[in-house]
């Protein structure tokens, strides 16, 4: 399963490429504007190398890592209600 990471917003018709990084296979960078925006990683095992990702193309890494927390529910695979009901 491929996960990408939205970084940064781009304005609408901005000059928008993506590459796919030679030395780290199954990842794709996104760039508009000249600066990286988003990162595609074809396999979720992939996320190890974020942090050489981060360090490489000097992105911020609370914002990166902000996109990989997921919501507790989809985590722990519960759903209830809203308003404090009891669970489905």
């Amino acid at each position: 399963m491929a996960i990408y990471l939205s970084i940064a917003p781009v304005q609408p018709f901005a000059d928008i490429s993506t590459e796919d990084l030679e030395d780290e296979p199954g990842v794709m960078i996104v760039t508009g504007d000249g600066k990286v925006v988003g990162i595609r990683l074809n396999d979720n095992r992939l996320v190890l190398k974020l942090p050489a990702l981060i360090e490489r193309f000097g992105l911020d890494e609370a914002r990166v890592f902000a996109k990989l927390r997921g919501d507790d529910d989809v985590t722990l695979g519960r759903r209830s209600l809203h308003g404090g009901r009891t669970a489905r």
